[in-house]
């Protein structure tokens, strides 16, 4: 996913097709991850991919921006992934706009990856090993094949969500979606004299 520097004329956030095709890979690696048998049982992440691949899976055979915002409201770490995008700009966010940049955020990722969902079709995916902890966040790989014979690896970030987990990032093809958002996000706000109200106003058209 990525904003480009300009917008159009209706404020909408104008997007580079490059960008958002990472961005849409990455979505349909999510709905089509899946645990192999040779996974040890007993894994609590591996056993939560397990249990979302239906879900998302559907999203993204769909194509549908619906879908999409569902899977993302019910499994993501939404507020975590919003305030992260914002960077040096989080302060600027009055806790009054929370609810309406945080369905924005939401909005945006779904429109885009349900507009290449098309486009990117997955044959089959697979977790390649058992999940490890680092401080708060739980990492598990997995291996993504499209219909076109490419192949990629995507890591999962997670946190804890009570008994359950929450998807905090995503590394596909060389980089971490959300810090990726963040740069984005950051470049459209400081184009416009750092007005995050303006990033707002663009991700609620």
């Amino acid at each position: 996913m990525s904003i480009s520097r300009r917008s159009t004329d209706n404020g909408r956030m104008g997007l580079s097709r490059r960008s958002i095709m990472a961005g849409a890979a990455a979505a349909l690696g999510l709905g089509a991850a899946s645990v192999t048998s040779s996974l040890a049982s007993g894994d609590a992440v591996a056993d939560y991919m397990n249990e979302i691949r239906g879900p998302l899976l559907r999203a993204a055979q769909s194509a549908s921006r619906g879908s999409f915002r569902r899977v993302i409201r019910s499994y993501a770490d939404i507020a975590g992934i919003a305030i992260y995008s914002l960077g040096s700009y989080s302060e600027g966010l009055a806790r009054s706009q929370r609810t309406e940049y945080y369905n924005g955020v939401v909005r945006y990722m779904s429109h885009y990856f349900s507009s290449m969902a098309e486009e990117y079709r997955v044959e089959n995916a697979g977790v390649t090993g058992e999940s490890w902890q680092e401080g708060d966040s739980y990492f598990i790989n997995t291996r993504i094949y499209l219909e076109s014979g490419t192949t990629y690896n995507v890591r999962w970030e997670l946190i804890k969500d009570g008994s359950s987990y929450k998807i905090k990032n995503v590394r596909v093809l060389g980089f971490w979606l959300a810090w990726f958002q963040r740069q984005q996000f950051q470049d459209f706000i400081s184009s416009r004299g750092g007005s995050v109200n303006a990033l707002v106003t663009a991700l609620n058209p």
